[in-house]
């Protein structure tokens, strides 16, 4: 049976993800992560979409997470800015290696559910964050593959599945459009605020990718 792992925060950009997967694959799990996030609302949404999708959904908690300083993204980090990003610097709402530790714990569930593709929204035209780079995911699926014990038994590679590599946010939502993706249900607030802030960098490129296809 062909199946996927898909990382799924609760945004727009692994709801589409979301969506893809059950249209390319027979099974799919979605994984979600409670690290200390600010916007820790968006794994309701992420719960909401899975059930609507029809997938299994775990929630992985994370406390090592939570004692990291220096992110905006983190609970008692520093506020996080109105302006848009700097193209050539990661932003002050990095996470340091935090795709890097949730490839590896969809790892291990591969692991446990034999299961050798692991599914990640990241979009690196859009994104100035160091581990959303092609080069990122391309290392990051060799060091799954020479640690998984499923890989070792089936002498097969874990792949790291990011079909949004090249894609700007509005192709990902044209795409989301034509997979009835349910645009409402997701979350993108990096405040964490309800209804959301519309000031952050992530509210702003939410607006003007839905508004580009929907309006």
């Amino acid at each position: 049976m062909k199946s996927i792992i898909v990382l799924l925060s609760g945004g727009i950009d692994s709801a589409v993800l979301l969506w893809l997967s059950k249209r390319e694959y027979e099974r799919v799990l979605a994984l979600s992560f409670d690290y200390g996030q600010k916007h820790k609302v968006e794994l309701k949404y992420a719960k909401e979409l899975a059930k609507i999708a029809g997938v299994e959904h775990i929630i992985v908690e994370l406390p090592s997470l939570k004692g990291i300083k220096g992110s905006a993204l983190l609970e008692g980090g520093p506020e996080v800015p109105s302006e848009e990003y700097h193209k050539d610097t990661p932003p002050i709402t990095t996470v340091p290696m935090r795709n890097l530790i949730f490839l590896a714990i969809a790892g291990a569930y591969a692991d446990a559910y034999e299961i050798d593709t692991i599914g990640i929204a990241v979009h690196s035209l859009d994104s100035p964050y160091p581990d959303c780079r092609p080069e990122f995911i391309s290392a990051a699926e060799s060091a799954l593959t020479c640690g998984s014990t499923l890989s070792a038994k089936r002498k097969v590679r874990l792949k790291v599945y990011a079909p949004f590599l090249g894609m700007t946010k509005r192709d990902i939502v044209s795409l989301g459009v034509s997979l009835g993706v349910p645009f409402e249900k997701t979350y993108s607030c990096y405040r964490g605020t309800e209804p959301p802030c519309g000031e952050c960098a992530t509210c702003r490129q939410r607006e003007e990718a839905l508004k580009s296809i929907l309006l």
